[in-house]
C-alpha cells in the first residue's frame, strides 16, 4: 500500500513537471508565432510599399522621356555628336543644356535628382548635375547603360555612378533609323526615403558597399561618403546619414553582438529580412531590404528600416504575464496535491494499523452494552474528540455534543433508527473537538445479536477523513484556479461543436475584451449562438469550410480569417486556429481566436494608398481580380468591385486583340497572362483598352509580387506617347509621294523574310522587280505631275491586288520591289499574271491605260539579299529588252 502511495508521489512530480514545460511551450509558441506573423506583415508591407513608390517615380521618369527626352528637337540637336570632333561636340552638348536646362531645373517637382545623356559608345555626352566632367567612357562603370546601348532597350534598377549613385531610368534614343545613344533620369535614394518616411513613419537609413563606391566614383566625389561604423565593408552616404542614426546603429550593434551567426547568414542571403529588439523599454522590428543591382542582380545595398510596435510589445507582455501567473498557480496546485498525497500516505498508515488494532479490539472504537447501557470509547476516540478521559464521560448524550449543529439532526435520525430498527449504518459528518477545530468523521456501526435476535451489543469505529476531504477541497480550488489561468490568455480559448449553431461548450475569459459579450451568452447557445455573431458575408464560407475539414481525416492545426460582430454592432477580423477533436465518436473544435484587426487595417491602409494613385492599379492572381482602385472604376464605368465582376472575372479579357499590343491571342493559357508579361521587356509590355466611351486607349504595364501568389499590376496611360511614336514611325517607313513602303524600311523587313525562310525550309519568298514601261514618255508628254499622280494610282493598284502578306517597297523612280511570302515558282508565276493583267486593264487619270514589266526570283538559303535583288535586276533588264509588258522569273 505504502509503496503505491510513493509511486504516486512520482506520478504528481511528473505531471508538475509536464504540465509546467507543456504551459511553457505553448507560451513561448504563442509569442515566436506572434513575432512571426508580425515580422513577416513588416517585411510584406514594406516591400510593396518600396515597390510602389518605385513605380510612382517610373511613372514621372516616363514621363519626361516620352514628353521631353525622345522628341525631334532633343534628337536632331545631337544627331550627329557621335561622329563629331571635340569643337562641334562642344557646341553640340551647349546648345543641348540650353535646350534642357529649364526643364531640368524644374524636375525636382518630379523629384528626379539626375539627367544625364550618353553617346552609343557608352561615352558620358553631357552630366546637367556636373556640366563639367564628360568624355568618360562608362564602358566598365555603368552597366544599365552599356546595357541600353548595346540593346537598345529602356532598363530600370539601382546602380553606383561616378558622381551619385540613384535608381536610375535609362532609355534609347534613335532618330531617323539611326541610333544615337541613350538618356537616363534617375531618383536619388534620399528622395526614395522620404517618400517612404513619409508612409512609414520610421527611422531610415541607407548603406552601400564599399567595394562598388571605390571602383566607380571619382576620387573627387569620394567624399560623399562615410564608413558604417556597424560594418566597415559598408558606406554612408553623407546627404543621407549626415551623422549616426543612434537607434538604427544602437539597435543593430546589439544584435550583432548576440545573434551575429545569424545576423550574417541572413545579410548573405540576398533577400529581405528582419529582427525585433528592445531598445530604451520599447519594442523596434529593423528590417534590411536588400537593393540590388539593376543588370547582375546581386545586392549592393540595403535600405534599414526600424519601426516602434507598442503593439507586438503589449501582446508579449500579456503572454509573460500569463505564463509567471501559470507557474505560480500551478506550483501552489501541486504544492497542495503532493502536501495532499503525503497526508493520505499517512492516513492510509493509520487505517492498516486502525485495522489491525481493531482485529485486536478497541482503536478509534466504540462499544455499547445494550443490557446495562454502559458505553465505552478507546483511547483513538478520545483523540479525535481532542478530549481527556478524565474530562468527559462516554455517553450517547455527550457525544452529541461534539456533532456539528448542521449535521446534527440527520445523525440523531441515523442513530435511532439504529437502535430501534437495528440497522448497520456508515455516515459521514462533522465533529466540533474540545479545542474548537471542524473534523470531518465516518463512523461505521453495527449490531451483536443473540441466538433470539436481540441486539446485546452494539459496536462502531470513528474514523477521522479531515484530511481527505480537505483534499478533496484543495483540488477543486486549484482546478479553478488552473481555469483562471486559461482565462486570462488574452485571446479566446474555446471548445465548439461542428453543429449549425456551432455551439460554444467552453471560453476562457477573453470574450469581454474582444468582443464585448459575456461567458453566458455564448456558452452553449443561452443567448446568442456562435454562428449568428459571424458576419453575414463571411457566415456561408465559414460554414462550407468546416463542412468539409468535418468529412476529412485532417489532424493539423487549420486558420480561417473572418469577421465577427462585437455586441457594440462593430465588426472586427480576428484569426481563428483549431485542431478537429475526436471523443465519443464525435467531432468538436478547440481552438485560439485572436484580434488581426490591427494586422487588416494595416493592409486597408495599403490599399487605400494604392486607391489614390492616378494610375489604374488592380491586384489579381491572374484568374480573378481581387482589388481595384478608383481609377479602375472610373475608366471602366463600374460601381464597384462585384459590379465589375457580374460581366468580367480579369482585366485581361478586355485587351483589344491588335497585333501592335500584348493581347490574349498571343499566348495559350489567358490566366498565365502577368507571368507572359513579365517575361518581356518592359518597354514590350503594352496593352490596348477601350475605355467607357469605347475610346481606344494605350498603357505600360508593370508587375509587382505580392503575397499568396497575388501580383500588384499597374496601368500607365501613355496613349498621347503612343499615338505619335504611330505617326513618327508612319512617316519614317514609308514613301511621302505613294505612301508605298521605302528603302528604310525594306532593310528591316527583308532580315525578317530571310529568317522565316530559314527557320521553315520547305517554303521561302520570291522578290519581284516592277518597273512602269516608257514612264518617261509620261513625264515628257504630261508633266511631273501627272507622273506623281500615276505613281501614286500604281501603289493602290497593285496594293489591291495583292495579299496583306506581302510588301510593295518603292525601289526609286518608277521602280518598285515586291517581296511575297510562300511561293514556289509556279505560284509566283500565277500571282504576277494576275497583277500585270489588272494593271493593263486600269483606267489610269489622264494618261489612260500603261503596262509594266516584271523581273522575279525566288531566294537561295544564306545568300546575301544584294545577289536575289541582282538577279531579279537581271530578269527585269530581259523582261524589257525583250519587249516589256513581260514577266521573266529565273
Amino acid at each position: 500500500m505504502l509503496l503505491n502511495m510513493n509511486n504516486n508521489l512520482k506520478i504528481l512530480f511528473t505531471a508538475f513537471i509536464l504540465t509546467t514545460v507543456t504551459f511553457v511551450t505553448i507560451i513561448l509558441y504563442l509569442i515566436n508565432n506572434k513575432i512571426e506573423q508580425q515580422l513577416e506583415s513588416e517585411k510584406e508591407i514594406l516591400d510593396v510599399t518600396y515597390k510602389t513608390i518605385i513605380d510612382s517615380y517610373k511613372t514621372n521618369s516616363n514621363i519626361i522621356y516620352f514628353n521631353k527626352l525622345d522628341t525631334k528637337e532633343v534628337k536632331e540637336i545631337i544627331f550627329n555628336a557621335y561622329e563629331a570632333n571635340e569643337a562641334q561636340k562642344n557646341r553640340i552638348r551647349k546648345n543641348l543644356h540650353e535646350e534642357l536646362l529649364y526643364m531640368y531645373e524644374n524636375m525636382h517637382s518630379f523629384k528626379i535628382k539626375q539627367l544625364h545623356f550618353h553617346l552609343k559608345d557608352n561615352e558620358s555626352f553631357l552630366r546637367f548635375h556636373r556640366p563639367e566632367k564628360f568624355g568618360d567612357n562608362l564602358s566598365n562603370i555603368r552597366a544599365t547603360v552599356m546595357y541600353t546601348n548595346k540593346n537598345r532597350q529602356a532598363i530600370q534598377g539601382f546602380e553606383e555612378g561616378r558622381v551619385f549613385n540613384g535608381y536610375r531610368f535609362v532609355y534609347p534614343l534613335s532618330y531617323k533609323m539611326k541610333y544615337l545613344g541613350s538618356v537616363e533620369v534617375s531618383v536619388s535614394m534620399n528622395a526614395i526615403i522620404k517618400s517612404l518616411n513619409k508612409e512609414l513613419k520610421a527611422d531610415i537609413d541607407f548603406i552601400i558597399k564599399k567595394e562598388v563606391v571605390d571602383a566607380k566614383v571619382f576620387d573627387s566625389e569620394i567624399s560623399n561618403y562615410r564608413l558604417c561604423e556597424t560594418n566597415n565593408a559598408y558606406y554612408h552616404e553623407k546627404s543621407i546619414s549626415k551623422k549616426k542614426n543612434i537607434v538604427i546603429e544602437d539597435i543593430t550593434e546589439n544584435y550583432i553582438d548576440t545573434n551575429k551567426e545569424e545576423f550574417l547568414a541572413k545579410k548573405d542571403s540576398n533577400k529581405i529580412f528582419n529582427f525585433t529588439s528592445t531598445y530604451e523599454d520599447k519594442r523596434y522590428i529593423t528590417t534590411y531590404l536588400p537593393i540590388k543591382n539593376a543588370i547582375s542582380k546581386e545586392k549592393v545595398a540595403y535600405l534599414i528600416i526600424t519601426r516602434e510596435h507598442p503593439h507586438l510589445q503589449n501582446a508579449i507582455n500579456k503572454f509573460q504575464t500569463s505564463l509567471m501567473f501559470f507557474i505560480i498557480l500551478n506550483s501552489l496546485f501541486f504544492y497542495f496535491l503532493f502536501k495532499s498525497e503525503k497526508r493520505k500516505i499517512q492516513l492510509k498508515h493509520k487505517d492498516e494499523i486502525l485495522d489491525e488494532l481493531q482485529v485486536m479490539g478497541h482503536i478509534g472504537y466504540w462499544e455499547r452494552n445494550n443490557i446495562n447501557k454502559k458505553l465505552t470509547w478507546s483511547e483513538e476516540l478520545f483523540k479525535i474528540l481532542e478530549v481527556k478521559e478524565d474530562e468527559i464521560t462516554p455517553s450517547y448524550k455527550n457525544f452529541m455534543k461534539f456533532i456539528h449543529k448542521e449535521d446534527f439532526k440527520r445523525i440523531n435520525t441515523i442513530y435511532k433508527k439504529f437502535f430501534k430498527n437495528l440497522l448497520d449504518y456508515k455516515a459521514e459528518f462533522r465533529i466540533i473537538t474540545a479545542s474548537g477545530k471542524v473534523k470531518f468523521v465516518e463512523q461505521e456501526a453495527h449490531h451483536i445479536l443473540d441466538e433470539e435476535g436481540k441486539a446485546i451489543r452494539s459496536i462502531g469505529t470513528l474514523r477521522d477523513v479531515t484530511e481527505i476531504k480537505n483534499f478533496q477541497i484543495e483540488a477543486e480550488y486549484s482546478k479553478k484556479e488552473f481555469e483562471l489561468l486559461v482565462s486570462n490568455i488574452p485571446d479566446i480559448v474555446y471548445k465548439r461543436e461542428i453543429d449549425k449553431a456551432q455551439t460554444v461548450t467552453y471560453l476562457n475569459d477573453s470574450l469581454k475584451n474582444i468582443l464585448g459579450y459575456e461567458n453566458e451568452d455564448l456558452l452553449f447557445n443561452s443567448r446568442i449562438s456562435f454562428s449568428q455573431i459571424i458576419h453575414e458575408d463571411d457566415l456561408r464560407q465559414v460554414e462550407y469550410s468546416l463542412e468539409n475539414l468535418a468529412k476529412s481525416d485532417i489532424t493539423k492545426a487549420i486558420t480561417l480569417k473572418y469577421r465577427l460582430k462585437q455586441k457594440s454592432g462593430n465588426s472586427i477580423w480576428i484569426s481563428d486556429r483549431f485542431k478537429i477533436m475526436r471523443k465519443d465518436n464525435k467531432k468538436y473544435l478547440e481552438g485560439i481566436i485572436s484580434d488581426i484587426n490591427s494586422q487588416k487595417n494595416a493592409y486597408d491602409k495599403l490599399y487605400k494608398f494604392i486607391d489614390l494613385q492616378q494610375n489604374i492599379v488592380i491586384l489579381t492572381d491572374g484568374e480573378k481580380l481581387q482589388f481595384a482602385n478608383k481609377s479602375f472604376f472610373e475608366f471602366f464605368n463600374y460601381r464597384n468591385l462585384s459590379h465589375f465582376l457580374q460581366d468580367y472575372n480579369c482585366i485581361c479579357e478586355l485587351f483589344l486583340d491588335d497585333n501592335n499590343y500584348f493581347n490574349l491571342t498571343k499566348i495559350e493559357n489567358h490566366n498565365d497572362w502577368v507571368q507572359e508579361l513579365q517575361k518581356l521587356p518592359q518597354t514590350s509590355r503594352i496593352v490596348a483598352i477601350n475605355d467607357n466611351n469605347g475610346r481606344k486607349k494605350s498603357f505600360s504595364v508593370t508587375i509587382n509580387s505580392f503575397e499568396n501568389s497575388l501580383f500588384i499590376v499597374s496601368f500607365t496611360d501613355i496613349t498621347e506617347t503612343i499615338l505619335m511614336n504611330q505617326e513618327l514611325q508612319q512617316k519614317t517607313i514609308h514613301d511621302k509621294l505613294t505612301n508605298a513602303y521605302n528603302r528604310e524600311y525594306f532593310e528591316l523587313i527583308n532580315k525578317k523574310f530571310i529568317y522565316e525562310a530559314d527557320q521553315n525550309p520547305t517554303t521561302s519568298f520570291a522578290l519581284c522587280l516592277v518597273d512602269i514601261d516608257f514612264f518617261k514618255k509620261v513625264n515628257d508628254t504630261f508633266g511631273h505631275d501627272v507622273g506623281d499622280i500615276t505613281l501614286i494610282d500604281l501603289v493602290k493598284v497593285i496594293n489591291s491586288s495583292i495579299r496583306k502578306e506581302d510588301i510593295l517597297v518603292r525601289w526609286g523612280g518608277e521602280e518598285f520591289i515586291l517581296l511575297m511570302k510562300n511561293v514556289t515558282e509556279e505560284t509566283l508565276q500565277t500571282s504576277l499574271e494576275h497583277i500585270k493583267s489588272v494593271v493593263i486593264k486600269h483606267e489610269f487619270e489622264i494618261i489612260g491605260n500603261l503596262t509594266c514589266s516584271f523581273g522575279a526570283t525566288i531566294y537561295k538559303k544564306d545568300e546575301n539579299i544584294k545577289d536575289t535583288i541582282k538577279r531579279a535586276d537581271i530578269n527585269l533588264y530581259t523582261a524589257k529588252k525583250t519587249g516589256r509588258n513581260k514577266i521573266v522569273i529565273s
